[in-house]
């Protein structure tokens, strides 16, 4: 019997609220669809300008979340399952954000979600950024611009049970790339926005004897897909003192994400 796995953890908490589809019968096409949704759901988003935090040091400790359309996973719900009434066509991401400015416009940012168990699934996730603000350099009144590589891995893994085979599935993710920034200093306000190139990395897998994919596509157990993708957001951070507040859209894998962030700034 198809089902769909459910976390709920609290943000607060920098746990993660995501839903996976059971896997059974997957094309080719369902395997780079589900790579693509995954890849951009977890893709490094730490939402800040393109400012260094200080000239000489500065730090920001705070919580990333955001919602990822989902659209073919949707499709593969309820073709899986034909009496799901509402299928899963979201996915969703939170963890623990903190960024370290040095000298020379160089800030260090990591995202963590550390390994957590929820019954029968296991989910753990980071990514890691380094930004360059080559602007410090030459200032630009009211503006700043930045590069930044970034590379980031998640791993899921879930308990099911396929054609009345119990069946762990495990989901390997991981993407990598270059970001362009651009922002705008307006005092509280900081609009920015970027353009960048991601690949990503995804391997699928099952034990046991139970088949998850279409053997057309393979009789293995295992399967992988790669591929990379232009990047394109635009953000706006609200700088109240320490506390800073961000919103941001992104578009990454031909796949729509909105995400939000509260921090603290010194």
């Amino acid at each position: 019997m198809k089902k769909i796995i459910c976390i709920l953890l609290m943000i607060s908490t920098t746990n993660l609220f995501a839903e996976t589809p059971g896997f059974n019968d997957l094309t080719s096409a369902d395997l780079e669809n589900i790579s693509k949704e995954f890849s951009a759901n977890f893709v490094h988003r730490p939402m800040t300008p393109a400012a260094s935090l200080g000239a000489i040091f500065g730090f920001e400790v705070g919580i990333v979340a955001g919602v990822t359309d989902a659209p073919e996973i949707a499709k593969i719900t309820k073709r899986t399952n034909p009496t799901e009434a509402d299928p899963l066509d979201k996915l969703a991401n939170a963890g623990l954000m903190g960024a370290v400015s040095v000298p020379f416009g160089i800030t260090a940012e990591l995202i963590m979600l550390p390994e957590q168990e929820l019954g029968d699934l296991t989910i753990g996730n980071y990514s890691l950024g380094v930004k360059w603000t080559f602007s410090s350099l030459l200032p630009i009144p009211f503006m700043d611009l930045a590069v930044r590589g970034h590379y980031g891995m998640t791993d899921i893994s879930f308990k099911d049970t396929i054609d009345a085979v119990a069946t762990e599935v495990s989901l390997e993710n991981k993407t990598m790339g270059v970001t362009l920034l651009a922002s705008a200093n307006l005092m509280v306000l900081e609009p920015y926005a970027g353009i960048g190139y991601v690949s990503r990395d995804t391997t699928l897998k099952a034990s046991g004897a139970a088949q998850i994919f279409d053997t057309t596509f393979t009789t293995a157990q295992s399967s992988s897909t790669d591929g990379s993708s232009f990047q394109y957001f635009a953000g706006v951070e609200l700088n109240l003192l320490i506390l800073r507040i961000a919103a941001q859209y992104e578009n990454v894998f031909d796949t729509s994400i909105v995400s939000g962030k509260l921090s603290f700034a010194f």
